[in-house]
């Protein structure tokens, strides 16, 4: 389990540059309530404090991020939870969309209703720091041009649900059960083929001299 010792908040994140969020990968099913969620609050404001308060948590075990949500929720000992802070997630913004375009006293104004459009940039930026779809940061978006992202994974048979949690444990966050559906489902060859390249990047994430977390 999680060492209380170890959750204590901190301004520390991830400061590697413009790389991979420090946002752990969310389950398909916690996905779609983040985002119904999202859809239930009217204001940019709303969203943007909702994330920065409940989404804004990274992990460590024995000093290496961990992304993955199932070695999370077994909470393996020495998992370390830390909070992300408005300042660093505007400095990985920053980072990722270019000096100055999110500075820490802007990411509170938007949060603050003080300011209600984001700049295409910075909301491209925000949705890869929390891992979700763009669209989720304008509420002008209407509810309807955004079922696609509320489509359950359980529906699936075997081969694509088992495409789609690959894509989406490697990161391929944007990636949809309805477009995975689409890739050619005639072609069982051609599936099967990408199928053992998805297995095969999941596999070389891990590196066989480096100990992992239990279900990693």
């Amino acid at each position: 389990m999680v060492d209380d010792a170890d959750t204590t908040a901190t301004d520390d994140s991830s400061d590697k540059g413009p790389g991979e969020s420090p946002v752990p990968l969310r389950a398909p099913a916690a996905q779609i309530q983040l985002t119904t969620t999202l859809l239930s609050l009217p204001t940019l404001a709303e969203r943007l404090s909702y994330l920065i308060d409940h989404e804004s948590f990274c992990y460590t075990w024995r000093g290496e991020p961990v992304l993955d949500p199932e070695v999370i929720a077994e909470k393996p000992r020495g998992l370390k939870q830390k909070r992300v802070y408005p300042p660093k997630i505007a400095s990985w913004v920053e980072r990722r969309a270019g000096a100055k375009s999110l500075s820490r006293a802007m990411i509170y104004s938007y949060a603050a209703g003080k300011t209600r459009n984001l700049r295409a940039p910075v909301a491209l930026a925000l949705a890869d720091f929390w891992r979700i779809d763009a669209r989720l940061l304008d509420p002008s978006v209407p509810s309807s041009q955004l079922e696609d992202l509320l489509d359950d994974p359980e529906g699936l048979n075997d081969l694509d649900r088992r495409t789609y949690e690959l894509m989406t444990r490697i990161g391929f966050t944007g990636v949809r059960p309805r477009e995975v559906q689409s890739l050619g489902q005639d072609d069982v060859v051609q599936r099967m083929a990408f199928l053992e390249v998805l297995q095969a990047i999941d596999r070389s994430r891990s590196s066989p001299d480096t100990e992992q977390p239990p279900s990693s």
